[in-house]
């Protein structure tokens, strides 16, 4: 059963879009910060500025412990949903205190206190005014600006990731998936290549291509060599007994099923072999071994096959042959090698 496989470009798309989204759930945060902030900044400026716009009365109030005046300028304030509760308080040796704290402070930040000066000459401290800023409105607003932020993130990951997914297909993915599918049905020795198309020749993929080539052809280069050395005998350059005899069983079954055609086989032993061991050497016998094999081979058509099958018995296939074309070609190659002087050393040896 074939393991799953996961292409690169699912993994790209994947990884890019888990950065980014661990980069929007970093900058969520940081947005709601920046957003808290923000709407912190502009409570309290818009809360300054209320402040000084009722001062005075408060100041007054405070001054002629107007209970009425106060209770004005409170509503007035409370008018503001920033501020959720407010409290003037007087420092004179009357009590005077207008407002109440809220009764639950446990989600409030910060208690803001003004001070208030005497109308009369701007600089006795009469009292204070106290604000109690709403901080669920400010919260929830911070929120809803991070929120904001967040999905408008997220829709940029969404829109990234099939941005990738588009363009990764037709740039990596497709062609990829064609040079992988392309090199399954490549076998060495069969002569096929990968070619990709010229959009492609310059980039990766072509390298990709051309690196599968050169190893296609290292694979047959290796293959023909050990189809070589299992099939050849190394010292004649003929093919070895082994080889020889799988010709010769091919060529029998391609005669039975036509009947008519004609093949002759010649069993060829150089005469004498033994004494030109034991005259000369091995390396001479050798010597002469493989000048036969060369003439031999320079003698064959395409279609002929010659092997060595003993030490000095050759074999020759001769396919399409009549006898009397063989026996001519037996006696050419008898009388060349009649002929031939053997260089060895300084001598030259002679065969029949």
């Amino acid at each position: 059963m074939m393991r799953p496989r996961h292409t690169i470009q699912h993994r790209l798309v994947l990884y890019v879009s888990l950065c980014l989204l661990a980069l929007s759930l970093l900058s969520s945060g940081v947005s709601y910060r920046i957003s808290f902030d923000r709407e912190l900044n502009n409570a309290i400026t818009l809360e300054r500025q209320l402040v000084k716009t009722v001062q005075a009365q408060a100041e007054v109030a405070v001054y002629a412990s107007n209970t009425a005046i106060a209770e004005g300028v409170i509503e007035g304030l409370l008018a503001n949903p920033g501020i959720l509760a407010v409290q003037i308080v007087g420092k004179s040796s009357r009590h005077f205190q207008v407002g109440a704290t809220p009764e639950n402070t446990s989600y409030l930040t910060s208690v803001t206190e003004y001070p208030l000066f005497s109308p009369v000459d701007g600089t006795e401290r009469i009292g204070s005014i106290s604000i109690f800023r709403n901080e669920t409105m400010i919260r929830t607003d911070a929120t809803s600006n991070a929120q904001h932020q967040t999905v408008l993130l997220l829709l940029h990951v969404l829109v990234t990731a099939l941005l990738i997914i588009l363009f990764s297909r037709h740039l990596v993915g497709k062609p990829v998936a064609q040079l992988a599918a392309t090199l399954a049905t490549i076998k060495p020795g069969s002569g096929k290549r990968v070619h990709v198309p010229a959009r492609h020749a310059n980039t990766e993929i072509g390298s990709l291509a051309d690196s599968a080539n050169a190893l296609i052809q290292a694979a047959e280069e290796a293959l023909a060599e050990g189809e070589a050395l299992a099939t050849t005998d190394a010292l004649t350059g003929l093919l070895n007994r082994r080889a020889f005899m799988a010709k010769l069983a091919d060529e029998q079954a391609r005669l039975q099923r036509h009947e008519l055609r004609r093949t002759c086989v010649l069993m060829l032993d150089l005469d004498h072999f033994k004494d030109i061991n034991d005259r000369h050497g091995h390396a001479a016998g050798d010597a002469v071994l493989q000048y036969f094999g060369h003439l031999l081979s320079h003698e064959l058509r395409k279609i002929d096959s010659a092997g060595r099958i003993g030490g000095e018995e050759f074999a020759v296939l001769l396919p399409d042959t009549h006898p009397q074309a063989a026996f001519a070609f037996a006696e050419r190659l008898r009388s060349l090698v009649e002929s031939a002087a053997i260089p060895y050393g300084d001598m030259n040896l002679g065969i029949t």
